[in-house]
């Protein structure tokens, strides 16, 4: 069977390959922001924060609660981004981002009887959308299912290849919807539709809203598809919200070598969050689409006694930085990024 020209995405069940496809459509528009859910804590006495948050919503209406954590006769279970709605009897109802997950004993949890979702589930047509893979030469699970027109019921995800070998891992658990005969010309100029020999199909599959891509990460991907780019700067011409998808890609061709005792100049004009910091981080040691670090604990071996990072514009993220209520996962703030680099062996200058 016929391979497309220079595959771009690969679809997988588990670690097994359903196909290789030429292009996409349809993943890339803004993602679905994820969808609160209200809960009752049946059975609870509020203390603490929850105790004064509860305080709040009964004078206010609502109250910020950010992480809760509750004690249950299933375990301690988790929710984030937690907004307390009021109380009612030993009822207090919360609103939340994330469904509750299993957390391990927590001092700080507070002891309830029950956790109860009261809001309805959404229907599949609000919360996932179909997504077209185009000329994919089906293998393994998916050509046995096209040869004898079977269903495949199987989760799968995509991944994003690169030509130098490797890939930007893709969606969570989706679902092949339909497959039809493709009619993506190949670089030879056939067609599968018109092309026996080709077989290549377009597959749809159905996705989490919130697994699309921002348009701009379609750029990305393309930009990185041969090697890094050479540009500097390049990484800031994209929108903050996307720079993840930069450094997951530095982070994929990477090399991350001790940077020698030197004087090093990093660009912060456009360091706005944290994702834009170590963009500009990697880039100021490595080069451009060099990557470093994305976390402060990977700073932890010490840089060459004489290393020198000059940090230009950095009023722009001391303004910028860490301005998001304290949580357990939230960004770093400037100073403890100055700090981190000290302990690091990096004396910081400000230009």
């Amino acid at each position: 069977m016929r391979r497309p020209p220079n595959p771009k995405y690969a679809l997988l069940a588990g670690a097994d390959l359903l196909a290789l496809c030429a292009d996409v459509e349809g993943l890339f528009a803004e993602p679905a922001p994820p969808a609160r859910a209200r809960y009752e804590l049946r059975g609870c006495e509020p203390r603490g924060p929850l105790g004064r948050a509860v305080t709040q919503a009964v004078v206010e209406g609502t109250a910020p609660q950010g992480e809760l954590y509750v004690r249950t006769s299933d375990g301690v279970l988790g929710l984030q981004d937690v907004r307390v709605l009021g109380i009612r009897g030993d009822v207090v109802t919360v609103e939340a981002r994330t469904p509750p997950a299993r957390e391990r004993d927590r001092r700080d949890a507070v002891d309830c009887a029950h956790l109860i979702r009261i809001s309805p589930e959404q229907p599949e047509e609000a919360t996932h959308t179909e997504v077209t893979f185009l000329g994919c030469a089906p293998r393994g699970a998916l050509r046995e299912a096209v040869a004898r027109d079977r269903t495949l019921t199987a989760p799968v995800t995509f991944q994003r290849l690169a030509q130098a070998g490797t890939a930007a891992f893709g969606a969570r658990g989706a679902r092949i919807t339909g497959w039809a005969p493709s009619a993506r010309e190949t670089d030879a100029g056939a067609t599968a539709a018109g092309d026996a020999d080709a077989g290549l199909l377009d597959v749809t599959v159905l996705v989490d809203r919130r697994d699309l891509r921002p348009p701009a990460v379609a750029d990305i991907w393309e930009l990185w598809w041969r090697d890094r780019p050479e540009e500097p700067g390049t990484w800031a011409r994209f929108p903050s919200g996307t720079r993840g998808a930069w450094l997951e890609q530095a982070r994929r061709r990477s090399e991350v070598p001790d940077p020698p005792a030197d004087t090093y100049h990093l660009d912060g004009a456009h360091v706005v969050d944290a994702d834009s910091f170590w963009c500009a981080l990697g880039e100021a040691f490595l080069g451009p689409g060099g990557y470093l670090a994305e976390d402060l604990d990977q700073l932890h071996p010490p840089f060459e006694p004489g290393t020198t990072l000059v940090w230009h514009d950095a009023e722009v993220a001391r303004t910028c930085l860490g301005v998001v209520p304290r949580a357990r996962d939230r960004p770093p703030t400037f100073e403890e990024i100055v700090v981190a680099l000290a302990c690091s062996g990096v004396t910081v200058e400000f230009a």
